[in-house]
């Protein structure tokens, strides 16, 4: 059964930072496999790629939509998890 990291953190409805997710995973030994799944799924993908978007814009404060954050006409820069 696999359990969140953290203390109710698995459905985030407001931005994550990157400070956030360190924090999360700060014990875990570094050889822990990386994956990504939707909320509520039984299988994950491995990570395609992570990539650093210089210019996003952030759509909506809650993360609870899957456009949330715009990947270009903006002034942020965000963490990008691919599967």
């Amino acid at each position: 059964m696999a359990k969140p990291v953290g203390e109710g953190n698995w459905r985030h409805t407001t931005v994550q930072t990157l400070r956030d997710f360190l924090k999360q995973v700060e014990n875990l030994p570094p050889d822990t496999l990386l994956c990504v799944a939707e909320v509520d799924e039984a299988f994950a993908a491995h990570v395609a790629e992570v990539e650093i978007i210089e210019d996003a814009k952030l759509q909506n404060r809650k993360a609870e939509g899957i456009e949330a954050v715009e990947l270009g006409n903006g002034h942020q820069r965000v963490v990008v998890i691919r599967w």
